[in-house]
């Protein structure tokens, strides 16, 4: 078969795949979620190990135990980001005055002292961020989020059931115990780098979540517990999600103080452990965990959010790992796993 033959059914397959991935959403979606989430549960699971009491729990046991604290935490914090949503969005009218008074700072640091137009701007951005438009998407997001994580804890459920068999399995399924081990052998190397980098990951992030709420604490902005939740979780998101999350509370800042000023240190002082996170700790922390070169990572971010949203950004890095990792395997494939990774070194 000829390269641009082997080109050309590549482009197709491709294709087909994203086709099926988008069209396959609400099967797909919740299935690889599942199986990241038995990742990070395994990861979990066995760092119970030096503690004690709960170490002493069989393998199984403390898998489930993990689950059940996960599931928790997942359903207490949508429930929590429902109802701060809903008292933000119920105190937005209460800031008209203030943005009537943004209104005419900026007019006067524009130098201009009659501009009809403007005249209902702050009715219009009322308009924009009430009840009416901002809960119906909130809850939205919300809900679809909730519903992919309620179906991707029942397939954790049943895959951490069957775990212990996995192995046995493989190699009955397989017959050659050479390409068994090999398939398996590459099923830790998916479990080592996926498992690390989103135990890494996740632990940097609640540490900002936490900086972040004391700084907002300190500036005086409302619902601060709110902002830095959504600090921690959309800096998942690699690259733009911790400029996405900061944009948020500074602009709560500028509507609450009316003052560019009150603004200004708002962004400064967040961005400062968001900066400190991208080119420091997460370096340390998370280091050449998933070996993806920042090309590739912009490039999967782009992909996987057009295929999925939100959820998509979030999975992009553990999925493209994983996506490399197999390409890899694959002898007429490892190029593009070369290409794709950071130092050209699998």
């Amino acid at each position: 078969m000829s390269r641009l033959a082997m080109v050309t059914y590549s482009v197709a397959l491709m294709l087909m795949l994203g086709w099926l991935l988008q069209a396959g959403q609400s099967i797909v979606l919740p299935v690889l979620v599942g199986i990241i989430a038995v990742y990070i549960l395994t990861t979990a699971a066995e760092a119970l190990v030096r503690v004690p009491v709960l170490g002493l729990l069989p393998r199984r046991w403390r898998r489930l135990l993990v689950l059940l604290a996960f599931t928790f935490a997942v359903l207490v914090l949508a429930g929590f980001i429902t109802s701060n949503a809903a008292a933000i969005s119920g105190a937005i009218p209460g800031y008209a005055e203030n943005f009537d008074k943004l209104q005419d700072k900026l007019i006067n640091m524009l130098g201009v002292h009659e501009l009809p137009s403007w005249a209902n701007l702050g009715e219009r951005l009322l308009d924009l961020v009430d009840a009416t438009t901002l809960m119906p998407a909130a809850l939205a997001t919300i809900s679809n989020g909730g519903t992919v994580i309620v179906g991707a804890a029942l397939y954790a459920v049943f895959i951490l059931a069957e775990l212990d068999n996995l192995p046995n399995k493989t190699r009955h399924a397989m017959g050659d115990p050479e390409r068994a081990e090999h398939a398996l052998e590459m099923a830790r190397k998916i479990n080592e780098k996926i498992g690390g980098y989103l135990a890494a990951k996740t632990l940097v992030n609640v540490i900002l979540a936490f900086v972040s709420y004391g700084i907002l604490l300190l500036l005086g902005i409302e619902q601060a517990a709110f902002w830095a939740i959504l600090i921690g979780l959309l800096n998942y998101i690699p690259y733009i999600g911790s400029i996405i999350a900061v944009v948020f509370p500074v602009t709560m800042s500028l509507v609450q103080f009316a003052s560019f000023g009150h603004t200004a240190l708002a962004l400064v002082t967040l961005m400062v452990p968001q900066i400190a996170v991208g080119y420091y700790i997460e370096p340390k922390f998370l280091g050449r965990s998933v070996n993806l070169s920042p090309f590739t990572v912009l490039l999967s971010l782009a992909i996987w959010t057009a295929l999925w949203g939100m959820m998509g950004a979030i999975l992009a890095v553990p999925l493209t790992a994983m996506v490399m990792i197999i390409l890899a395997e694959i002898p007429n494939a490892r190029f593009i796993a070369v290409m794709m990774s950071e130092s050209g070194d699998l």
